[in-house]
């Protein structure tokens, strides 16, 4: 299971997002976890779409849509090329 951090800018903080990668059958996600401002912890994954691009799955939080590009780009930073 590989692990990593990485800080991402959202609104004005600066949040720093643990990465987690998980493989199964039905292949490779990542589990993902920051902290709001009272310190209790957000979780959410991420796995490819058919496209082959990271998508976050379903049920996720609104704010973290418009991350998801950044969150992405993370997570293929650490693949290996």
């Amino acid at each position: 299971m590989e692990k990593f951090n990485k800080e991402i800018l959202v609104g004005e903080d600066n949040k720093v997002f643990q990465f987690t990668r998980m493989q199964n059958m039905i292949g490779v996600k990542f589990f993902i976890t920051t902290f709001d401002q009272t310190n209790k912890p957000i979780s959410f994954s991420m796995r490819q779409d058919k496209f082959g691009k990271w998508a976050l799955t379903p049920g996720s939080l609104p704010w973290l849509y418009p991350l998801t590009g950044e969150l992405a780009d993370a997570i293929l930073e650490k693949q290996p090329a």
